[in-house]
C-alpha cells in the first residue's frame, strides 16, 4: 500500500514504531560503547521520557481530529451548542478549530433564519382565507388552515397523516383533484420547502368559479354603469320636453300622447335605477344577530305566507340590514314561484366556522339552473333578472356563498342555501 494511501492513525503508529526502534538502537549503542551503570540508567530514563513525549504528541494530533469529528456529528444533528476545545492554541490545528467554530455559528444563524421563515409561513397559512395544506415527504397531510374544513368537510387535525390519494389529490403532471367536478371548480398551486431537513409541499386551492363570477359581475357592473348613464342622459331631456309641451297644448289626443311619453320615460328611468343597484358597492356594518330575532322579523314581513321557522338558539356577527334584504328577495322569489301558505320554511343552523341559512319552498322548482344568477335573465313573465344576482352580490359582500337547487327530498320546490362565516359570541 502506498504511503499516501495510509490513514493518519497508521502513519503516526508507524512513525512511533520507527522512532522507538531508532531510539532503542542509539541507547543500545551508547550502553555498548560506555558500559557503565550510570550510562544505562540515564539511557533508560531518556528513552522512557522520549517515548512518553512522542506518544503524547501522537494522541494530541489524533485528538484534534476526533474532537472535530464529534462537533461535525453534532452539526449534522443541528446541535450547535457543542463546541470542541482546541487541542493546540496556535498553528494550523488552531486555525482549523477556529474555522470550524465559525462554520457552526453561521449554520446556527442560518437555522434561526429558516426557523423564523418557517414560523411566518405557518402563521401566514393560518391567516389566509383559502384552503391551504402541507404534505410531508411521504405525501401525507401534516398541516392545514381552518378553511380545510370548507373543502373536505372536517378539521384537518382529524385527518392528519392522511395520504394525498385518500384526499382525492393527484400529483402528476400537476396537483389536481381526481374528481372531475372538483377539478373544474378548484385550481391547485403548489410549491416546495424544507422543514426539519425534509422536503414538504405546499398546496394552495383557488376557487376558479368564484373568480369567474367576480369577473362576470364586474363586467355586468361596468355595462350597467355605461347603459344607466347613457339612458339617463337621453331620457331626461325627453321627459322634460314632453312635460313642457303637455302644459302648452290644449287637452286632447296630442296631450294624451305626450303624457304617455312622459309616463314611459319615467318608468324607464325607474327601471334603469333598479339595475344600477348592481354597480353600487355595499357598506357592511357588522352587529350581533340572533337567529330567533331574524326569523321573527321575516315572519312579520310576510304574515300571510305561514313561514315555518327552524333555527338554533345562536348569536352571530353579520350585517342585519343586508341579511334581511337578501332573505326578503329569496322569500319573495319563493312566493312568486307558487309556494302555498304554510309550505315555506326558514332554517338557520350554526356549525362553526360556518352558518347555514336555508329557504325551502314547494313552488314549481328550478327550470334552468345554469342561468340563475345571470343578470337580465328571468323565467318570470314580468321578471327583470336582477333579484338573484343582487342576492349573490350581498352574500359575497358578507363573505359567504349563495346557491339555489331543487329540493333534495323528492318534493317539488327549491332550496336556497346561504353559507356565511360564523364565530358565535361567548
Amino acid at each position: 500500500m502506498a504511503w499516501s494511501e495510509r490513514s493518519l492513525e497508521r502513519q503516526t503508529a508507524l512513525q512511533a514504531t520507527l522512532f522507538v526502534m531508532v531510539l532503542l538502537s542509539l541507547l543500545a549503542l551508547c550502553c555498548w560503547l560506555w558500559p557503565h551503570g550510570w550510562v544505562w540508567l540515564t539511557a533508560a530514563a531518556a528513552g522512557w521520557l522520549a517515548c512518553r513525549w512522542f506518544l503524547h504528541c501522537r494522541r494530541q494530533q489524533l485528538s484534534t481530529f476526533r474532537r472535530a469529528s464529534v462537533q461535525l456529528d453534532a452539526l449534522q444533528l443541528q446541535d450547535y451548542s457543542l463546541q470542541a476545545k482546541a487541542a493546540y492554541p496556535q498553528g494550523v490545528a488552531a486555525d482549523f478549530q477556529q474555522q470550524l467554530q465559525q462554520l457552526a455559528g453561521q449554520l446556527q444563524q442560518r437555522k434561526s433564519f429558516f426557523d423564523e421563515q418557517q414560523f411566518l409561513l405557518y402563521r401566514l397559512i393560518d391567516q389566509l382565507n383559502t384552503p391551504i395544506l402541507v404534505l410531508n415527504h411521504k405525501q401525507q397531510l401534516s398541516y392545514a388552515n381552518a378553511d380545510f374544513q370548507q373543502l373536505f368537510g372536517q378539521p384537518w387535525q382529524s385527518m392528519r397523516q392522511t395520504s394525498a390519494a385518500s384526499l382525492g389529490l393527484e400529483g402528476s403532471p400537476q396537483w389536481h383533484f381526481s374528481d372531475p367536478s372538483r377539478r373544474q371548480q378548484w385550481q391547485i398551486r403548489h410549491s416546495r420547502f424544507l422543514d426539519q431537513g425534509e422536503r414538504h409541499q405546499l398546496l394552495v386551492f383557488i376557487d376558479i368559479q368564484s373568480a369567474l363570477r367576480e369577473n362576470q359581475l364586474q363586467a355586468w357592473q361596468q355595462l350597467i354603469r355605461v347603459l344607466s348613464h347613457e339612458i339617463h342622459n337621453s331620457l331626461t331631456p325627453v321627459q322634460s320636453l314632453a312635460e313642457y309641451l303637455q302644459q302648452k297644448l290644449p287637452a286632447g289626443r296630442e296631450q294624451d300622447a305626450l303624457g304617455l311619453i312622459r309616463q314611459r320615460s319615467q318608468h324607464l328611468q325607474d327601471f334603469v335605477s333598479r339595475y344600477a343597484q348592481l354597480s353600487k358597492p355595499f357598506t357592511v356594518q357588522y352587529q350581533q344577530v340572533r337567529a330567533a330575532v331574524l326569523g321573527h322579523d321575516m315572519q312579520q314581513l310576510y304574515p300571510d305566507a305561514g313561514l315555518v321557522l327552524n333555527h338554533d338558539d345562536c348569536t352571530f356577527q353579520s350585517d342585519p340590514v343586508l341579511l334581511q334584504q337578501l332573505l326578503i328577495n329569496l322569500l319573495k322569489n319563493a312566493l312568486e314561484a307558487g309556494s302555498a301558505a304554510g309550505t315555506l320554511q326558514l332554517r338557520i343552523h350554526c356549525q362553526p366556522p360556518q352558518l347555514y341559512i336555508e329557504v325551502w319552498d314547494q313552488g314549481h322548482g328550478i327550470q334552468n339552473p345554469a342561468n340563475l344568477f345571470v343578470p337580465f335573465y328571468s323565467t318570470k313573465p314580468q321578471g327583470q333578472g336582477i333579484g338573484l344576482a343582487f342576492c349573490r352580490q350581498i352574500a359575497q359582500t358578507l363573505g359567504g356563498e349563495l346557491s339555489l337547487t331543487n329540493r333534495p327530498d323528492g318534493l317539488t320546490g327549491a332550496c336556497a342555501r346561504l353559507i356565511l362565516p360564523c364565530q358565535p359570541d361567548a
